[in-house]
């Protein structure tokens, strides 16, 4: 696949609309060196590549599925925050 910067496609659209029709080209249009879009025929199909959020999705899946497998913990969060607090506070008050 070519890419195209966006200036390039603004001046040539008419040549490269062409070439698609024609020749069945293909083109990633880039806007400050990134990819933002495709220029390309009507019955294209892209190919398939995974997706950012995809993979993120996955990634929170396998962590959900090790959460579940871990053991209960001794404490609630709600709990060790309180001892956290009393602990900092007896530190700053000079309770140690």
């Amino acid at each position: 696949m070519k890419e195209i910067g966006i200036r390039e496609l603004k001046a040539k659209a008419s040549e490269l609309v062409r070439h698609v029709a024609e020749d069945h080209a293909v083109y990633t249009i880039t806007r400050r060196g990134r990819p933002v879009g495709v220029l390309a025929p009507s019955d294209y199909v892209a190919p398939k590549t995974s997706s950012k959020n995809e993979d993120a999705w996955e990634r929170l899946e396998e962590m959900w599925d090790r959460f579940a497998k871990s053991p209960p913990p001794e404490k609630s969060a709600l709990e060790e925050l309180f001892r956290m607090r009393r602990e900092r506070d007896d530190v700053l008050l000079g309770r140690h």
